[in-house]
């Protein structure tokens, strides 16, 4: 896989679109984590709603935030290295 620059969220729809992606991940059983890495865990854990459903920004942290961010770059990579391997 070639390195690009990581691609980070614009606005908040996409920044609560990698949010729900890490989630569905993680409820699929699709993701999985190391002892090591609790801060990344501890973090996600921390994560609140409002209550109208949106995220709570000022509840996440810096580890949340890259965690996210870069579970949504790879699964746009795969899914584009996917099309390439179908046609």
């Amino acid at each position: 896989m070639r390195m690009t620059a990581m691609n980070t969220p614009t606005n908040r729809r996409e920044f609560e679109r990698n949010f729900h992606l890490t989630a569905e991940l993680m409820r699929e059983g699709k993701m999985h984590f190391s002892d090591r890495v609790s801060g990344t865990v501890e973090g996600l854990l921390k994560v609140r709603h409002l209550p109208n459903g949106r995220i709570d920004f000022l509840s996440v942290n810096e580890m949340a935030r890259l965690h996210v961010n870069m579970t949504a770059n790879f699964s746009s990579e795969m899914s584009f290295e996917e099309l390439q391997e179908n046609d």
